[in-house]
């Protein structure tokens, strides 16, 4: 969640919002894994129906570039949800130890 006008020191995040965010990016982790995996298996079904120089330029060309790219993605976007994992755990840890506590103003 976003507060004010001046987004540089105004952000401010729930422990219900970081535990959405790490399902959401979870699952959209393991969709990008399966297309990765799909477009492997696909890479390598090509030469059954096509054969030549171009066909092994092109399957080449998919697996070094984009497939690499999807899984160097994928790998980074699991760290990112390592870590959001590790702050929603700080977050609920903080929560538990002052739930019990009262503030006295």
């Amino acid at each position: 969640m976003i507060r004010g006008n001046n987004m540089a020191n105004k952000i401010a995040i729930s422990k219900s919002g970081v535990d959405k965010i790490v399902s959401e990016l979870q699952s959209e982790k393991e969709k990008i894994g399966s297309y990765s995996t799909k477009l492997g298996t696909e890479l390598g079904n090509i030469n059954t129906s096509w054969q030549g120089t171009d066909a092994t330029k092109y399957t080449e060309k998919m697996n070094d570039d984009y497939k690499v790219l999807l899984d160097e993605f994928n790998t980074s976007l699991q760290s990112y949800i390592d870590f959001l994992s590790e702050v929603y755990s700080e977050y609920k840890k903080v929560d538990e130890k002052f739930a019990a506590e009262s503030i006295e103003v």
